[in-house]
C-alpha cells in the first residue's frame, strides 16, 4: 500500500491573528475560567500532524536548544527520541523535570526506568484515574501540547496533533504553574513503586 507523501507542517504567526485569539478563555485547575494570555507580538505557532511530520523529533530540537528548563508532564512516554533529548538537556545542567501518569511507574516499556538511570528528576503523580496531560514547557517562552502522547507510536502511526508555540510567555507560564501543581500533588519515582489502580469505569484514555 502505497504511503501518502508527507504532510508539511504549518508555522504561523500569531501576531496576525491576535485579535481572534485574545479573547478566549483557559480552565483552571480549581475549575474557574481564566484568559487565555494574549499573544507576543512575534509569537508563532508551529503545528504538527502525525503521521509523516517528526513530531518527535520537532519537540527534540525544542529541547536542545533549551537554556533555562524543560518540564514535561506526560501520561504516556516511551519515545526514545524524545528521553534522549532530555537526559541531553540534563546533562548540560538545564532544569529538567518530567511527571508521568502512575501507569509508567510499572509499565515494562516506559522510560521512567530511563529517566531514573540517568538521574534526571521524576515524579509519578496518582492523584486522578488518569493524569492525561501531555505539555512540555521549555525555558520562559515556548510550550507545546496536543493529543500526542510522548511515544514512537504518536509520533508515527497514530493520527495526532502536536503543536509548538513560541515568543509566548504568558502562556507558557500559565503551564509551568500547571506544572508545579502536579508536581507538588506527586510522588518521587522510586524503582518497584506501585498504586491502587483506578477502576474500569473511571479509567479513559
Amino acid at each position: 500500500m502505497k504511503r501518502p507523501a508527507p504532510r508539511a507542517r504549518a508555522c504561523i504567526a500569531l501576531a496576525a491573528i491576535a485579535l481572534f485569539i485574545a479573547p478566549a478563555t483557559a480552565q483552571a485547575a480549581d475549575g474557574t475560567v481564566v484568559p487565555l494570555p494574549p499573544a507576543a507580538a512575534r509569537a508563532t505557532a508551529e503545528v504538527f500532524f502525525s503521521p509523516d511530520a517528526r513530531t518527535d523529533q520537532a519537540i527534540a530540537t525544542a529541547i536542545g536548544v533549551a537554556r533555562q528548563r524543560v518540564w514535561v508532564a506526560g501520561y504516556y512516554f516511551t519515545s526514545s527520541v524524545i528521553a534522549k533529548a532530555l537526559r541531553a538537556a540534563h546533562a548540560r545542567n538545564v532544569d529538567v523535570r518530567v511527571v508521568l501518569d502512575r501507569s509508567q511507574a510499572t509499565l515494562k516499556y516506559s522510560s521512567a526506568t530511563f529517566f531514573h538511570n540517568q538521574a534526571v528528576p521524576l515524579w509519578i503523580n496518582a492523584r486522578y484515574p488518569v493524569m492525561h496531560h501531555k505539555f512540555v514547557v521549555i525555558d520562559a517562552d515556548t510550550i507545546g501540547f496536543g493529543s500526542m502522547n510522548f511515544t514512537r507510536a504518536g509520533a508515527q502511526q497514530n493520527a495526532e496533533n502536536f503543536n509548538l508555540f513560541r515568543r509566548w510567555p504568558q502562556l507558557a507560564g500559565l503551564y509551568a504553574k500547571e506544572f508545579k501543581r502536579l508536581e507538588e500533588e506527586s510522588e518521587p519515582y522510586r524503582p518497584g513503586m506501585s498504586f491502587e489502580k483506578a477502576s474500569a469505569g473511571e479509567k479513559a484514555e
